[in-house]
């Protein structure tokens, strides 16, 4: 699991940056989860790759929201 911070956010997607040394092409398709302050749990995927960002889609997008705030991208490794 590689961590990652929201850079920017639009109305259905978001860019982050993955605190590890990592290339960000690796995690194209991969599973990421939001947990938000209640400890919900909101599921999302790497659809695109906009170096050194990836560009994240939730199944349904995540109330409270922000920049700086932590994503994890499962199943990758540093």
């Amino acid at each position: 699991m590689i961590d990652a911070i929201i850079t920017s956010l639009d109305k259905d997607y978001l860019a982050a940056t993955p605190n590890s040394d990592i290339d960000v092409n690796m995690l194209l398709g991969k599973k990421i989860q939001y947990i938000d302050k209640n400890d919900k749990i909101w599921p999302g995927i790497v659809t695109a790759v906009d170096e050194p960002f990836v560009i994240v889609r939730f199944d349904d997008f995540p109330t409270g929201l922000g920049q700086g705030q932590m994503i994890q991208i499962l199943d990758a490794e540093s």
